[in-house]
C-alpha cells in the first residue's frame, strides 16, 4: 500500500505596484497553469497596482480578469505555507523588495536572494560589478536627477560629445524595456532623458551597439544548466511593444547564426555574471553582438523574466530538455532545498493569514 505524499502549499505572488503588472498577471497564468494539483495547493496572493494585498478569494479573482474586491491589507503570508513562487516584474518585487521580506520570514522562495535581485535590477549596478569582473558590458555615464536639474546643458553636451548618435537612454530600474527611449539625434535626447526620469531618479545613457540579440537561460543547481543562446529578431529595436503587444518580434531558439564557439563564450560569461552578481535559482542573460565589430556586450540580467509559454526562458530551457512543468518543478525543489539556509535566519516566522 502507498501513502500519498501531502501537498505542498505554495503561494503564487503576482501583480505589483510597477509598470509590468499586466505582464506579471500573464506569467503567473501561465506558471499556475503548469502546477500539478496533485502535488501542489495554490494559495494566491495578488498585489494591486497601488500596493494592496489582497486575500485569496479576491486574488483569484483579480488574476482570473474578474471583478474584485480591494481588501486593504500589508504584506502577509497563510501560516501554513511551505514556499513563495513570485511572479512578480519590475520595482517592487524584482528589485530584492520582497526578497528581504521573504527572507525576513525564513520563508523559502523561487529566485534570487535580497542582494542578487537588487544589485541586477539597477542596470548601472549591474554594469559595475560586471565590469569589476572583467564581463563584457557596453561603455556608459550614469547621470542622476540632481546633476540633469542643476545643469541639464552640460549633461547633454557631456553625453553627445562622448558617445554621438544613435544611442539609448535608459532608467536604470526597469524592466521590460520601460521608460527606454533610443535617440537618433540631439533633438531627440533632451525629452528621451526627461522620459527616463519620470521611472527612476538615476538613468544611464550607452552607445547603440547594432546587430543581433542574444538571450541565455540558466537553471540552478549542484550543476547549473546554461541553455544555447537563443535570439531575437525584430524590425527596428526590441522596446515593450515589440516585446508584447504586437507580433513584430522572433525567438529563434536556439539561435541558427551565432558560432559554436560564440554560443560557448555567451553562456561561459552569463554564468559567470551569474554568479558576480549573487543570483540563485534561475535567471536570463542577455547579450548585444555589434555587427561591424564583432564582438559582444551583456546588456542585462533579469531575475524573474517574462514566464508564459511563448516567453524565452521557458522556451530555452524547453530546449534544454525541460519542459514548462517539469521547469516549475526543479525550480520550486531548489528553492525548498536551499532557501532559507541562506538568510542565516534560525526559525521561521510566519506571518498569520487574516481573514
Amino acid at each position: 500500500m502507498t501513502t500519498s505524499q501531502p501537498l505542498t502549499n505554495l503561494c503564487l505572488l503576482f501583480g505589483g505596484t510597477s509598470e509590468e503588472h499586466e505582464i506579471s498577471l500573464r506569467s503567473a497564468r501561465a506558471v499556475r497553469a503548469h502546477l500539478n494539483p496533485q502535488r501542489y495547493a495554490i494559495y494566491h496572493i495578488a498585489i494591486t497596482r497601488d500596493g494592496q494585498w489582497l486575500d485569496e478569494k479576491n486574488s483569484r479573482a483579480l488574476l482570473d480578469g474578474e471583478q474584485y474586491e480591494v481588501t486593504a491589507r500589508g504584506p502577509y503570508l497563510p501560516s501554513d505555507a511551505d514556499v513563495v513562487f513570485p511572479v512578480l516584474h519590475g520595482p517592487g518585487g524584482e528589485d530584492g523588495s520582497v526578497q528581504g521580506w521573504l527572507e525576513m520570514q525564513g520563508m523559502p522562495f523561487v529566485g534570487s536572494g535580497c542582494l542578487g535581485s537588487a544589485m541586477a535590477m539597477d542596470k548601472s549596478v549591474t554594469k559595475h560589478m560586471l565590469r569589476s569582473a572583467n564581463l563584457p558590458v557596453l561603455p556608459w555615464i550614469d547621470i542622476s536627477i540632481s546633476d540633469w536639474q542643476d545643469d541639464a546643458l552640460e549633461v547633454a553636451s557631456n553625453i553627445a560629445q562622448r558617445f554621438g548618435y544613435p544611442m539609448y537612454v535608459k532608467p536604470t530600474q526597469q524592466g521590460s524595456s520601460v521608460g527606454i527611449s533610443r535617440v537618433e539625434n540631439k533633438g531627440q535626447l533632451t525629452s528621451a532623458i526627461d522620459k527616463a526620469f519620470e521611472f527612476s531618479d538615476y538613468i544611464l545613457v550607452e552607445p547603440a551597439s547594432e546587430g543581433a540579440e542574444y538571450e541565455v537561460a540558466i537553471l540552478d543547481g549542484n550543476v547549473p544548466v546554461v541553455s544555447l543562446p537563443g535570439e531575437i529578431e525584430v524590425d527596428g529595436w526590441y522596446d515593450h511593444d515589440n516585446k508584447y503587444n504586437n507580433d513584430n518580434a522572433k525567438i529563434i531558439v536556439p539561435s541558427e547564426t551565432i558560432s559554436s564557439r560564440m554560443a560557448e563564450q555567451l553562456r561561459d560569461v552569463a554564468l559567470k555574471a551569474f554568479r558576480v552578481l549573487r543570483l540563485e535559482g534561475y535567471a536570463r542573460v542577455d547579450f548585444l553582438l555589434n555587427s561591424k565589430s564583432g564582438r559582444f556586450a551583456l546588456n542585462e540580467v533579469n531575475t524573474i523574466p517574462g514566464f508564459t509559454d511563448i516567453s524565452m526562458f521557458p522556451k530555452l530551457m524547453q530546449h534544454s530538455g525541460y519542459e514548462f512543468d517539469v521547469l516549475i518543478d526543479k525550480m520550486i525543489d531548489f528553492a525548498m532545498a536551499n532557501k532559507p539556509a541562506s538568510s542565516k535566519i534560525p526559525s521561521r516566522q510566519i506571518v498569520e493569514t487574516v481573514a
